[in-house]
Formats: structure tokens, C-alpha cells, sequence
């Protein structure tokens, strides 16, 4: 028996470009989650420390995060715990000057060949380890899953994965992907295959036995990758593995609705989006309900800068019924017209294109209160 820590996707060196001033706070955090989870491996005493792809968000990563990585990995070989990678999507090894080309990684076995043509073996506390993996090159990857058929009945047999699952609902696949499905991870008759590059959680189990497992991204990298973010803990014996889901997420990132009716202005919405504020919170927050006069996006962002880590408001409040918009109809004005212009196109249009047309009159109904429009 052994125990494994098993992530994946950690994006380290992400760009987060949305972020604004807050990008190299951001970047720290992902930092902060590589720790985490060189703490978990050790507190929990596992033998391997397995990455499935994407330890970095791209070939080229920053050179002084190369040498935190390298440190941290150090830290965990020195105690006897054996850090195990392969190449992703994002960290490949096409280019020459890729980070596994150009950084050793002391201690660390880097499965980086296009195909296994033998497994890497270890001794784990007297148990033989075989340990499959690849870096995929479409060029010269041909047939590399099937190479990691298990070759012997000895010792415990473990894979490592950075592929598309055929049928999940993350399935989008590209050519850099590395297609595959249950039955064929079956075929190859691993003890545990550690999977990468889908975001969330997923055990793939069948016939009384897990079989591989996503751990789904430790940090999340954007929004859908909401609330707790994990790494696994397992553990593996012949033709039978256990898997722990351990919270690792420095930041939690969170979508959410609030419903505005009635409300009269960017003061009580403020009040309203504050109580839901948290400084360590990325929180996308869909604004619904008839308000009395048009928000002010920019305005509410600055009002609420303290209250989050990241905002971002998307407004599909509505006014087409607000008392904002049924005074400048009766104007004689450009703006009266266009009101009651619009309120009867939406008044007769379907519902897919009611929601377009109120985007649209919103948008209106902003610049005309902006400039000169006044609060009702």
C-alpha cells in the first residue's frame, strides 16, 4: 500500500490580466496553494506527490517562481517523498526553451518522453512502484496511451494522465488533447490513474473499483471554478485504490444573483452587494430585478473596492418598467421618443429577444441618466 497526494492544473505563473493591480497578489496566491499542498503531502505522510500536467500556466514561467518550485519540491524529496510530473497542455515541452527543457528538477522524476517505453520504477518501503506517463506531441505521440498498458503483475502500478475524458461535461477537444475514455483507462489494468486537465472534481469508478480520478484545479484559475478547491489523497493497493478529497484553495471565487427590484439608487445597491462582501471573495455577481433608475457599474465598483478581493457586476437589471423610464416617455424630447419606441418594441418582442432589447435600453437609459437625466 501506498499514499499518494494528487493534484493538477495549478496554473502557476497565470497571467490574470482582469485583474488590474491585484495581478501579482493573485499570482502570490497560486504560489501560496503550491505550498499548501507541499504541507498536506508531508502532514499526511504520502510516499508520492504526483502533478498531472499544468504545474505551470505556460512553457515559460517567471525564473524566480522556477526556483520556489524547485525548492518546494526539494523540500518534499529530502523527506523522503517523491515528486512525480508530467507535462500539460499549458507547460508542454514542444518548444526547445520549455521550462522542463531548460530546469532540472532535483529529486523530481519528470516523465517528459512522447511515449513510455518502459515505466519509471522506484521502491516504496519495500513495494515496487511503476509509474506511467507522457508528454503528449501530436507529431510523435502516436499510440502513447496504449503504451502505458500495464507491463507486469509485481508491485503497484500507477499512471498519470493530462487528458480529455470523452463524455464529461468539460469535454471540448482539441488537437493538443489527448482523448480517452473509461473503457479504454480499464484496458490498460493500472492500479490508479491520476488524471489532469479538467478543472473539476471527478472519481471515475466502475465495477466496485475506482479506476482514476480528476482533482479538479487547487486555485480557482476563473469563474466556474467556484467555492472549495481540492487535492486528493490516496491511497493505492493492488487493483484497488481510496480517494480523500482535501480543501487547498487559498481564495475562493463565487457566482452569484441579487435581485435589485425596487431599489432607488447606486447608494442602497452598494449597501445591498456589501453584505455580501469578504476581502479574500472573487465573487461575479449578476444584478436582476426593475430598479428606479439606471446603475452605475463603474461608480458601484469604486463604492465596493474594500468589500471584495475582486468584483465583477453584470448588470441585467431592468427598466423598463422603472418610474425612470415612464417619466422621460412622456418627454417631447429625442429620449422621450426613443423610450416609448422601444418600450413597444419590447412590449411585442419574444423572449429571446426581449432580453437583447432590455440589454440595449438599459445601456440607453445609463448614458441618458448620466448625462443630465437626474434620479426620479
Amino acid at each position: 500500500m501506498i499514499r499518494i497526494l494528487h493534484t493538477a492544473d495549478l496554473h502557476l505563473d497565470a497571467p490574470f490580466t482582469q485583474l488590474g493591480d491585484k495581478v501579482a497578489q493573485r499570482q502570490d496566491d497560486f504560489l501560496k496553494t503550491f505550498e499548501r499542498l507541499l504541507t498536506l503531502a508531508i502532514k499526511n505522510e504520502v510516499h508520492l506527490f504526483v502533478v498531472a500536467g499544468d504545474l505551470f500556466d505556460h512553457s515559460r514561467p517567471d525564473s524566480a517562481l522556477v526556483g520556489r518550485v524547485q525548492a518546494g519540491l526539494k523540500r518534499l524529496a529530502d523527506r523522503g517523498i517523491v515528486p512525480v510530473l508530467i507535462p500539460g497542455t499549458h507547460d508542454n515541452v514542444i518548444a526547445a526553451d520549455s521550462v522542463y527543457r531548460r530546469h532540472e528538477f532535483p529529486g523530481t522524476l519528470v516523465l517528459q518522453a512522447p511515449s513510455v517505453e518502459e515505466p519509471a520504477s522506484l521502491s516504496v518501503q519495500g513495494t515496487q512502484i511503476f509509474l506511467y506517463g507522457f508528454a503528449y506531441r501530436s507529431s510523435v505521440s502516436e499510440g502513447a496511451l496504449a503504451s502505458m498498458q500495464r507491463r507486469c503483475e509485481e508491485g503497484l502500478h500507477i499512471g498519470l494522465l493530462h487528458g480529455a475524458r470523452e463524455g464529461s461535461p468539460e469535454w471540448d477537444y482539441r488537437k493538443k488533447d489527448v482523448p480517452f475514455n473509461l473503457p479504454l483507462l480499464k484496458g490498460l489494468d493500472l492500479d490508479y490513474v491520476a488524471l489532469g486537465h479538467y478543472h473539476e472534481f471527478e472519481i471515475l469508478a466502475d465495477e466496485g473499483r475506482i479506476w482514476a480520478c480528476y482533482p479538479g484545479s487547487p486555485e480557482g484559475k476563473r469563474f466556474g471554478e467556484n467555492g472549495p478547491r481540492y487535492c486528493v489523497l490516496v491511497t493505492v493497493e493492488a487493483r484497488n485504490a481510496r480517494v480523500e478529497k482535501l480543501v487547498s484553495n487559498t481564495r475562493t471565487l463565487e457566482e452569484r444573483t441579487l435581485d435589485l427590484g425596487g431599489c432607488p439608487g447606486d447608494a442602497e445597491a452598494a449597501a445591498a452587494i456589501a453584505a455580501l462582501g469578504s476581502g479574500d471573495l472573487l465573487l461575479r455577481l449578476t444584478l436582476t430585478g426593475v430598479v428606479e433608475a439606471p446603475l452605475d457599474l463603474a461608480r458601484l465598483r469604486a463604492l465596493l473596492a474594500d468589500e471584495f478581493f475582486h468584483l465583477d457586476l453584470v448588470d441585467r437589471t431592468g427598466l423598463f418598467d422603472s418610474r425612470f423610464a415612464r417619466r422621460i416617455e412622456n418627454e417631447q424630447t429625442v429620449r422621450g421618443l426613443f423610450v416609448r419606441r422601444a418600450r413597444e418594441r419590447i412590449g411585442a418582442a419574444d423572449p429571446e429577444e426581449r432580453l437583447v432589447l432590455e440589454e440595449a435600453f438599459r445601456e440607453v437609459l445609463v448614458r441618458f441618466h448620466a448625462f443630465g437625466g437626474g434620479t426620479p
